[in-house]
């Protein structure tokens, strides 16, 4: 092997580890990006929970035959 395949080796080598750290954290980002969904579609339900019972019999008389 040559200088120049030894250096374009490991300059692709280096690229390529790079590529795959940058990967890893972009996947990281994304799981806790979707973990914090979650907790706010929990929050929602549970703020919803708590405003269901005030509201019953809301819209029950509600005529939409027109």
């Amino acid at each position: 092997m040559d200088i120049s395949s030894l250096a374009t080796t490991f300059a692709v080598t280096q690229q390529a580890r790079t590529d795959l750290a940058l990967q890893s954290e972009m996947m990281k980002m994304a799981a806790e990006s979707q973990t914090m969904v979650v907790d706010l579609l929990q929050q929602g339900a549970q703020s919803l929970e708590a405003v269901a019972p005030r509201a019953d019999g809301l819209g029950q008389q509600l005529n939409i035959t027109a």
